[in-house]
């Protein structure tokens, strides 16, 4: 008999290992708290790399360093199948001061990442030119549909309650409808939620609010995606520019806030003054799951021998999303065999 698979939390982390799975003969459902992919895989920049690599733990790279290839073959593959384009596109990253240029090279050079020197409005910059970016929403809509096409079940607007089976195997689920999850094995992929559904994560895994805005289509023209200072700029297929964005631990306050706006549209604009004549378009904000040194948790849970976590990813959900996938599958059939 097949074993049922149910995958709590619908962002990119969650979609990914459902597909994985799906692919491995399992039979999957996933259930979000509201619409697939509506939260911080939505609200991110979709910037396939980890901004600051050389000053993480190697794990983080060595999670994310796949992003780039995967994406741009699976965005052939959902664009044939669905007719949604997530517009991947080789844009490359210009690496603008202040930074350690010496530290910046020598993990470069380690890693065999293509660099040039260049100079950025008079100041000298390092260009990444393998360095993609891909438009999450766009993403997450076509994978949504490459889901159902797969026969992936997909149940949205079911919030669940923390586990109360003490047993060590959780039989069901309980959602906050009085309703139950039926499975063989429960993978939780539910980001900044993830401490809602266990409670010995409420110190591990906590939100982080991100706040971004977009400035409408205009003449502008930025090639590259621009970095500096823990800040980005980046534009779209149709012109429109993304710049953010903020790092706060505020709890799960969705608020965003005039004084964060009119900081990241200074910083934008001392980048590329021409925005100043732009209009900012849309303000908003999305909730990262933080934790220690930016790494996840992807392992069988320390109280339910059917229970999976797959969480954690701060800043990184899309980019170590494939990588995770791969290795939540194999932790999994590992422990059914």
């Amino acid at each position: 008999m097949t074993k049922k698979i149910a995958i709590i939390g619908g962002g990119i982390i969650g979609c990914l290992t459902a597909i994985k799975l799906k692919e491995s003969g399992f039979e999957v459902l996933v259930v979000d708290k509201h619409e697939i992919g509506k939260e911080s895989s939505w609200a991110g920049a979709g910037i396939l790399f980890p901004l600051m690599p050389w000053n993480y733990e190697p794990k983080v790279y060595e999670l994310c360093m796949l992003a780039s290839s995967f994406y741009e073959a699976f965005s052939k593959k959902l664009y044939d199948s669905t007719g949604i384009d997530p517009e991947y596109k080789k844009t490359g990253m210009t690496l603008i001061p202040p930074y350690e240029k010496d530290a910046v090279i020598e993990w470069a050079n380690l890693q065999n990442l293509p660099f040039k020197e260049t100079v950025f409005r008079n100041s000298e910059s390092i260009y990444f030119p393998s360095i993609a970016q891909i438009r999450s929403p766009r993403l997450m809509k076509a994978i949504k549909l490459f889901m159902e096409k797969m026969e992936i079940k997909i149940i949205e607007n079911m919030e669940l309650a923390e586990i109360q089976d003490e047993e060590g195997i959780v039989r069901k689920w309980p959602t906050k409808n009085n309703s139950s999850i039926l499975a063989d094995y429960f993978v939780i992929t539910s980001g900044a939620w993830t401490s809602n559904l266990k409670e010995n994560y409420k110190s591990k895994i906590y939100p982080v609010r991100g706040q971004m805005i977009q400035y409408k289509a205009s003449n502008l023209k930025i090639k590259h995606i621009l970095y500096s200072n823990d800040f980005y700029i980046l534009q779209r297929k149709d012109g429109v520019i993304i710049a953010g964005s903020t790092i706060e631990e505020v709890g799960f306050d969705e608020t965003v806030t005039i004084n964060k706006k009119e900081a990241l549209m200074r910083k934008a604009e001392t980048l590329i003054p021409d925005l100043a004549d732009v209009q900012v378009e849309n303000h908003w904000a999305g909730f990262r799951p933080g934790t220690k040194k930016n790494i996840p948790f992807i392992q069988k849970d320390d109280n339910y021998e059917n229970v999976f976590v797959n969480s954690g990813h701060f800043r990184y959900g899309l980019t170590m999303a494939p990588q995770s996938a791969e290795m939540l599958n194999e932790i999994l059939i590992k422990s059914i065999l």
